[in-house]
């Protein structure tokens, strides 16, 4: 139990003060989003469109991260010599897992044709 004056009760307080800012913090930004969004569309525009343009950016710089460490992984592939296209060898399958079903090649015609 946390007993008054006590180093856990001040830390509780500590936290609850400093959630309890940041949640005015936050309600603070919604408004300010709010007014934006309000003048964006009293100067005639589309107010969901403008969304989703900033959802699309938002998106853009998180694939163009993902793109750089992509770009990483290759440079280091080459720079080592280790080939991208073994994720696990053969014998390190688990035996509850079914190995990966072989591509069917397209330049050997089958028994049906």
């Amino acid at each position: 139990m946390i007993g008054r004056n006590t180093a856990a009760a001040e830390k509780l307080t500590a936290y609850a003060q400093r959630i309890a800012h940041l949640l005015d913090e936050i309600d603070a930004l919604r408004e300010d989003l709010k007014e934006v969004k309000s003048e964006a569309k009293h100067d005639g525009f589309n107010v969901q469109a403008l969304t989703k343009l900033v959802s699309i950016r938002r998106n853009q710089k998180h694939a163009d991260k993902e793109a750089e460490l992509l770009n990483d992984l290759v440079l280091y592939a080459h720079a080592t010599g280790t080939p991208l296209d073994l994720a696990m060898p053969e014998d390190d399958w688990p035996s509850d897992r079914a190995e990966p079903a072989a591509v069917p090649d397209d330049s050997v015609p089958s028994a049906a044709e």
